[in-house]
């Protein structure tokens, strides 16, 4: 085991020239630099679980009421059973083509209307809550913005944080860990070790895999920043993610009230600080310095280019998220209006009902 850990764990491959883990073995110095410690991710699934109690706790008497207050309520849609109708819903398809509605015409004697009819409104019936809906996006509103104040707090007041040669200089030997950027870091990973499992009880989306995808790489970023001590670089990636999310998720919930003029302005705030953050300040400033000079500052290492490969299947996930808010403004301004969000969730989760603003805008995120 220690053999097979020793390979994993190769000084050479994780760290520059010069450094081996035993620079990071104390967890301060005599000279009082702090250093990340392994010891410290213990608390990850006690942090995870933490809060997914507490977001049951908040769902139930805290934003349920809010959103209740807010106008939100549940809608049903009736519809007249018919056992081949719901045979083709339930094991070919819930959005049948011209084929199938033919064949059903013929099967059943009804219009191509009464046809169309029922799927629709069966397609409501299957639909989530809309209140559940809501209350998962209060919850992640309100914990992005906890997330985005904290850091905000932890890192705008250095020295470093508008240097980007400042993130390595003095790498590991005179970089302190302090106990901000380290409650930080584990709330970030406890956070998204929590949304990685509660993905599959959420509201589904169409972009399902592209977030598990998302969290799972979020989480290795963490994850490896931590353990190798990036931890500058570290939470400035996680600051800048933070920075865009909760305006999201505040403009879902304002959408499900039909408040469209909070729910507008809340969309052009995360339109604005999703493209500045993810498509300016990441891919110009994060990771120019990242791949360019962080080797030219402490020297290259074999695990770079696996770190580089992290951080840019990051950029390609924000460009793709990108793309659908683009489109979104493109038929804002063109129609007035976004019928409904190209990632919204899936039939089984409410397909009729837009997960965005409707008639002034909408895109869901997602981030970090």
């Amino acid at each position: 085991m220690e053999a097979i850990s020793s390979i994993i764990w190769n000084d050479d491959f994780w760290l520059p020239e010069g450094f081996t883990w035993k620079d990071l073995d104390l967890e301060m110095t005599p000279g009082g630099i702090r250093h990340p410690q392994f010891s410290d991710l213990y608390y990850v699934p006690i942090i995870a679980l933490v809060l997914l109690l507490i977001r049951i706790i908040f769902e139930r008497f805290i934003a349920l009421p809010f959103c209740v207050y807010l106008g939100i309520t549940n809608t049903t849609s009736k519809y007249e059973q018919n056992a081949i109708c719901e045979k083709v819903f339930k094991e070919v398809t819930a959005n049948p083509n011209k084929e199938h509605i033919d064949g059903l015409i013929k099967q059943l004697g009804w219009s191509q209307g009464r046809v169309q009819r029922w799927f629709r409104k069966r397609r409501k019936a299957n639909q989530l809550p809309l209140l559940k809906k809501a209350t998962e996006s209060c919850w992640r509103c309100v914990f992005y913005f906890w997330l985005f104040c904290f850091g905000g707090y932890t890192i705008l007041p250095t020295d470093w944080f508008y240097d980007t040669r400042q993130w390595m200089i003095g790498y590991i030997r005179e970089q302190d860990f302090n106990n901000y950027m380290r409650s930080y870091y584990l709330m970030e990973l406890g956070f998204y070790f929590s949304l990685l499992f509660s993905q599959f009880i959420d509201a589904k989306r169409k972009d399902f895999w592209q977030m598990f995808i998302h969290h799972i790489v979020t989480i290795a970023l963490i994850f490896s920043s931590f353990a190798i001590s990036h931890c500058r670089i570290g939470v400035v990636i996680m600051f800048i993610h933070d920075a865009s999310d909760f305006w999201l998720e505040g403009a879902k919930v304002f959408n499900y009230a039909k408040i469209q003029k909070v729910c507008d302005g809340l969309f052009v705030m995360f339109a604005l600080t999703f493209f500045i953050t993810r498509w300016v300040y990441y891919p110009f400033w994060v990771l120019e310095a990242f791949i360019f000079k962080v080797p030219e500052l402490i020297g290259p290492w074999k695990g770079h280019w696996l770190e580089c490969t992290w951080l840019i299947i990051l950029q390609i996930l924000h460009f793709y998220w990108g793309g659908l808010i683009v489109h979104m403004v493109y038929k804002l301004l063109t129609q007035g209006k976004v019928d409904r969000d190209t990632r919204s969730e899936d039939e089984s989760s409410g397909d009729e009902t837009p997960t965005q603003p409707t008639t002034s805008a909408a895109v869901n995120k997602k981030k970090k």
